[in-house]
């Protein structure tokens, strides 16, 4: 079967369109449409894939304007919330992600219910509650920026069952994406993680040994040297 594409651009609509990103949907007759709107009935169908839009460093001003409130507001870094804007969506109000994550600030369902966001394609609920999701994990963590960023990611509970970021590579080039717009270099050795106890003890022969891994068999002084 032939798959009939409509696209209504004009050359000023074409610049329109790839900067707010296109949704694809299927309409009654089965052909694929594509358009820059989306309404409430698309939404439910769950049939959106959205096309990334062109990649811009400018931040549209109403959205600048919006985000700097936001962090003035919630006490927050400018530039970390601007990164993450820019790095989960190119500040596009209709992005979809293959997870469900929606809007500019990319807000799964849970997230978006814990902060009473109604409607995730609103942009300005949408960046609202990303920012104060932000501020509580940027507090959570103390400031450290990669742990932010790895629970914004991947989950809070990923952040805790790794005691660190996470290996996940997704995780890792989100940081290091993020961090880079931020002017920051990633690194990753300053994470929290378990410290590995050093032991020193002498054996039956009176070889002194210093091991991370204590034998069981072990008897006498043992002394914890880290």
């Amino acid at each position: 079967m032939k798959i009939k594409i409509a696209v209504f651009c004009g050359t000023w609509l074409i610049g329109a369109c790839l900067f707010a990103g296109l949704v694809v949907r299927q309409d009654k007759n089965g052909h694929i449409v594509l358009t820059n709107t989306l309404d409430k009935v698309d939404a439910k169908k769950g049939s959106i894939t959205f096309l990334p839009a062109a990649r811009s460093h400018a931040v549209p001003l109403h959205y600048k304007e919006k985000f700097q409130s936001l962090t003035k507001k919630h006490q927050l870094r400018e530039d970390l919330v601007f990164a993450v804007a820019k790095t989960e969506s190119g500040f596009n109000p209709l992005a979809v992600s293959p997870k469900g994550a929606v809007g500019i600030m990319q807000l799964m369902k849970a997230t978006a219910r814990q902060y009473g966001v109604i409607n995730r394609y609103n942009a300005s609920e949408n960046m609202e509650a990303g920012v104060r999701h932000l501020k509580y994990l940027y507090e959570k963590y103390r400031g450290n920026i990669p742990l932010t960023l790895a629970a914004y990611n991947a989950g809070e509970e990923a952040v805790s069952k790794y005691n660190g970021v996470p290996p996940y590579l997704e995780t890792k080039q989100y940081i290091r994406r993020v961090m880079s717009l931020m002017g920051m270099s990633s690194t990753f050795s300053s994470l929290s993680r378990p410290k590995t106890k050093i032991y020193k003890y002498t054996s039956p022969t009176g070889r002194t040994i210093i091991t991370d891994t204590l034998p069981s068999h072990i008897t006498g002084t043992i002394e914890i040297i880290n």
